[in-house]
């Protein structure tokens, strides 16, 4: 390429005298002094600025910069030449030539790259069939994708399709665009297999219905993701996955409050129990994203703990303190909320399995509510500021001994919410209340997923039963900001400890969502209509302490909308004549002694509900 420019700054000089001139050039000894001592100059520039170091094969905007900044400079420094000559006599260089050079020389070099680029692209690879992908949308992803695409692979079609009428029939970066009507006919005339969803601004329901109309024309589908942010100086082709359940829900995501996500959490002391398990994990990285000045990490599972420790010191700047311990060890937990002085704590330590707490009552009731207890006493006596306790939609209307003990939890935190509006202002109880998540670890997700490898059938309770679901990551931030709105400065004295509820959404069928994975999985449903498909769904029953559908809200007061359009608070008092300082003594005993008819009954009368379904015998 030396040799080459050499040659194309030389020409370029002779090509501006004999356009000034009007006829061919022929240059004396002094002139073409001049003429060679273009490419002295311009060669150490090029190299200077990078021109000998872009591959041929991936030329683009940013080599075209760089040429246009090499020539600019090239051109000012060989006319600065010829001005320094002219005062030993020398004839001078016209200023025509000087401008003429520099356009020439610019045109030349930028041409010679592309022209290399397209020789190499159709000479070197090996030869292929032509193959078409389709990009959903027309923005600057859309762009980027499309590009880098080609750049790998010459023989690419790419097949814009958007909305915007304006741009139908147009090109994009050489490449045609069509409307959404086209796309069936398209994918049948070019035997289209891929598509690639760049809908960043458009809504979750927009995107959904893109995915599902290209789905169901038996198109493989992948999408950029609506967070994703190019600016950020990730490249975009790097962000495509595969369409994910989550994508298919069509919830409506909010941006989070910068100001509500920090004021728990940045330069904080927060701890948070459960630390390894879905939620609490997912807690523990958001705070330390949002700046946490130590995170305090308490875990009953080593490994989960390990796991979680040795991520967030990786991507953290803020001290890790990893505590192996049990939230009922009241001596331990108060020993660590005043060794680190603790301002935040966020409560996720539960078992949440319905039916294994089910079948170990006296062991769940103690984790989750005993344990709430003990958390909520040590937050109370020692100089911690808030206790945010994650609490479940199966605590409304239990009727099982894992959503009896939620809701004593509930009721625990509520009572230290009125102790601390009477004697302890300054501090913040309160409780978040929200359905399931996807990909926890006892979601119905990554079972189905499981099934679905092992050839089926995938098993689901009842056909009709649904449940709420949203994402792990969304669900944190919304706890984050649920607890700084029940702040002392956010909430009316006399609302504190109200039970804040996030907005889930419709309730998903689990039938369905089994199906939308089967066809995410490009395999087929094997029923009826199909006895031929590859996965065949089979329902087994409700088991003990399972609902059909599930609720967000128990008090037929509506709920209380706050700042945040996705955070309400629930209006639900505590049962009447309920002594919750004897109802912990009791508890307490009950589960001593392993007395299995006395905390049935102690979980009817605390929830206000009938009986939870009995633990099945051995």
């Amino acid at each position: 390429m030396m040799l080459a420019d050499s040659f194309i700054v030389m020409l370029a000089i002779w090509l501006a005298y004999s356009i000034r001139f009007n006829a061919i050039y022929e240059p004396n000894y002094p002139q073409l002094t001049m003429i060679l001592a273009g490419p002295v100059i311009a060669i150490p520039l090029f190299y200077g600025f990078g021109l000998y170091r872009s591959l041929i094969r991936y030329v683009g905007e940013h080599a075209i910069w760089s040429a246009f900044k090499a020539v600019g400079l090239t051109a000012l420094l060989w006319g600065l030449l010829a001005f320094m000559i002219r005062a030993y006599g020398a004839e001078g260089v016209p200023r025509s030539v000087l401008v003429m050079f520099w356009l020439l020389t610019l045109i030349m070099v930028i041409s010679s790259r592309f022209v290399a680029r397209w020789f190499l692209l159709r000479h070197t690879d090996s030869p292929r069939p032509q193959r078409h992908i389709i990009i959903y949308g027309a923005g600057e992803a859309a762009r980027q994708i499309a590009a880098s695409l080609k750049s790998d692979n010459p023989r690419l079609s790419i097949l814009h399709v958007v909305d915007d009428p304006n741009l139908h029939g147009s090109l994009m970066g050489g490449d045609a665009v069509y409307p959404a009507s086209d796309v069936p006919d398209l994918i049948k005339r070019y035997d289209i297999k891929d598509a690639i969803v760049t809908l960043r601004t458009a809504s979750n329901t927009k995107r959904v219905d893109v995915v599902e109309a290209l789905r169901k024309l038996g198109v493989k589908v992948r999408i950029l993701p609506a967070f994703a942010d190019i600016a950020d100086g990730k490249h975009a082709v790097n962000m495509i996955r595969e369409v994910e359940i989550g994508d298919l829900l069509g919830r409506e995501i909010v941006t989070p409050d910068k100001r509500l996500m920090e004021a728990n959490t940045t330069g904080k002391v927060v701890m948070v129990t459960g630390g390894g398990g879905t939620i609490g994990s997912e807690l523990c990285r958001q705070a330390a994203s949002l700046g946490a000045a130590k995170l305090v990490l308490m875990e009953t599972s080593e490994f989960a703990l390990y796991q979680i420790k040795e991520e967030l010191e990786l991507q953290a700047g803020a001290e890790i303190v990893p505590v192996l311990g049990s939230v009922n060890d009241g001596l331990l937990v108060r020993r660590v909320i005043r060794e680190h002085k603790v301002q935040t704590v966020f409560h996720a330590a539960a078992y949440k399995h319905v039916p294994l707490v089910q079948a170990n009552c006296f062991e769940g009731v103690r984790n989750n509510a005993l344990g709430t207890l003990s958390i909520a006493s040590a937050v109370y006596d020692t100089d911690a500021e808030a206790l945010v306790l994650i609490s479940t939609d199966k605590a409304v209307c239990s009727t099982s001994v894992m959503g009896a003990s939620k809701r004593i939890a509930e009721l625990i935190v509520q009572d230290f919410a009125v102790r601390a509006r009477q004697l302890k202002p300054e501090k913040t109880f309160c409780a978040v209340r929200f359905g399931n998540v996807l990909g926890s670890s006892g979601s119905v997700v990554p079972l189905f997923r499981r099934q679905i490898r092992s050839g089926g059938p995938i098993t689901i309770t009842d056909p009709d039963v649904t449940r709420y679901f949203m994402s792990i990551a969304e669900a944190a931030q919304l706890v984050i900001q649920a607890s700084s709105l029940a702040r002392p400065e956010n909430m009316e004295l006399e609302d504190r400890g109200r039970i804040f509820i996030l907005d889930m959404g419709q309730p998903v069928r689990i039938m369905d969502l089994a199906i939308k994975l089967i066809e995410l999985s490009n395999l087929t449903l094997c029923d009826d209509a199909n006895p031929e498909g590859d996965i065949a769904i089979k329902a087994i029953g409700l088991r003990p302490g399972e609902k059909l559908h599930e609720v967000l809200l128990e008090s037929v007061e509506p709920p209380h909308q706050t700042k945040h359009p996705k955070i309400s608070v629930a209006v639900e008092p505590p049962p009447e004549n309920l002594d919750l300082e004897q109802l912990y003594r009791e508890l307490d005993l009950a589960i001593t002694d392993q007395d299995q008819d006395k905390l049935m009954d102690l979980l009817a009368q605390a929830t206000g509900q009938g009986k939870p379904v009995e633990p099945l015998q051995d």
